[in-house]
């Protein structure tokens, strides 16, 4: 894994090019000095999961009287939070045969019931990211509205056909109302997505936002509490139990800060702190790539996307207010379309490149298979590429709550997907 400090200049996504103004927080406790006096909570780590946290253990009654010191390793947003799609997309049925397949057979072993439980937690988590958002009146992009999963082979046609059988049936032990839509019209599919392979959809909840402004937010609104430090810049090498009690987290030359309890919230750099430790061994890094795109005028305007969409052998992709698309590629669609390699993806650490052929990949995908996209025009199409590291998880489910053996050190990682729960 990538160790602080990085070899690399990484990439500027869409997100953090985009929030350069005199309100965000590059460099906040840059230079400060770290508090020398015994601490009640360290966070590691400024990502949304940090942030969140921080903002939340900063709210009035919950935590009165108690200081937080937040350690960052850059600036805040600068890893995967900063990096991603802006997609707050709710796991469809599409998910529980992963859910549900047995460990050993590359699933996470889950009940159908815990599958279904978190897919309604999904739900809850874009619900309570826009009533924060709405209550604290944050300019962050925020979009309500519904994502389409696009199928265009016979093959996971039928794969989706199952799954949709078996969730409402599922459904039916629990007296739940469906939440999502499977449409198998291919007329419909071709006219509601504007993909010409379409052949069917499923239709949900979904959200879009502007991810780095929204964790600029939670840690801003957490800063004001007066009771919350950040420390940017300030990678932290080592977590060491204390003589007597707590912990002693090593922050390279800024020094030591002293801790009741510390919360790891770093994700795809968690392998750093957990050397010859099973943490280490269940979690894996992986680079995740993403492009901004400038739609030409048949998708602008009235013809603008109206949902946001994951596509079979494509991208996931959502649409900014004001600023084009902004879209990425999984490690199963680069293999697919030998876009790239394995290395390319897994284990892969570095932010700072986006491999030749995903790039390519990435830039030509519109205009080979949106309808009716037209010649792009000198400045739109794809305009930025970026990389992020991003963390998977064995059993594909994420490592919250204290790490075994280990009274007052807790964990929010192994968060893979870009609606894994992060507020909740």
């Amino acid at each position: 894994m990538a160790a602080f400090p990085q070899t690399f200049t990484s990439t500027v996504s869409h997100w953090q090019a985009t929030n350069r103004g005199p309100d965000a927080l590059y460099g906040h406790g840059k230079t400060d000095s770290l508090p020398t006096g015994v601490v009640d909570y360290v966070i590691i780590g400024a990502g949304l999961s940090g942030a969140s946290l921080a903002y939340h253990l900063s709210r009035p009654g919950v935590c009165d009287d108690k200081r937080i010191v937040v350690l960052e390793g850059k600036d805040v947003a600068s890893g995967a939070t900063g990096r991603n799609g802006g997609h707050i997309a709710p796991y469809s049925f599409a998910s529980l045969s992963g859910f549900t397949r047995p460990l050993e057979a590359g699933g996470s072993g889950l009940t159908m019931d815990d599958a279904l439980d978190i897919m309604k937690m999904e739900v809850r988590n874009l619900d309570l990211v826009t009533e924060i958002v709405m209550r604290e009146k944050w300019d962050v992009d925020l979009w309500r509205g519904e994502k389409l999963e696009v199928v265009d082979t016979l093959e996971e046609k039928e794969v989706m056909d199952t799954s949709y059988e078996v969730w409402i049936e599922a459904l039916k032990t629990r007296r739940d109302v469906p939440d999502w839509d499977w449409v198998t019209d291919e007329a419909e599919a071709n006219r509601v997505s504007r993909h010409p392979k379409a052949i069917a959809f499923s239709r949900g909840k979904a959200g879009s936002v502007h991810s780095h402004k929204l964790c600029t937010a939670f840690m801003k609104s957490a800063l004001a509490s007066g009771r919350v430090d950040l420390f940017s810049w300030c990678p932290v090498q080592s977590i060491d139990k204390g003589p007597n009690e707590g912990w002693n987290v090593q922050c390279h030359e800024r020094g030591v800060v002293r801790a009741n309890e510390v919360i790891v919230c770093t994700n795809g750099y968690t392998r750093n702190l957990f050397k010859n430790h099973p943490i280490s061994d269940h979690l894996s890094p992986y680079r995740g790539h993403a492009t901004q795109v400038t739609p030409t005028l048949p998708y602008s305007g009235p013809g603008a996307l109206k949902h946001t969409l994951c596509i079979e052998n494509g991208p996931y992709l959502i649409f900014t207010p004001s600023s084009g698309w902004v879209f990425g590629v999984g490690y199963a669609d680069i293999i697919r379309q030998k876009a790239g390699t394995h290395d390319d993806v897994m284990g892969a650490t570095d932010d700072g490149i986006v491999p030749e052929g995903i790039k390519q990949w990435l830039a030509s995908y519109c205009k080979e298979e949106f309808e009716g996209w037209g010649e792009e025009a000198p400045g739109e199409g794809a305009q930025r590429f970026w990389s992020g590291i991003q963390c998977a998880s064995r059993d594909r489910l994420p490592l919250v709550g204290q790490v075994p053996g280990s009274p007052g050190l807790e964990e929010a990682v192994g968060v893979w997907e870009p609606s894994d729960p992060v507020m909740t």
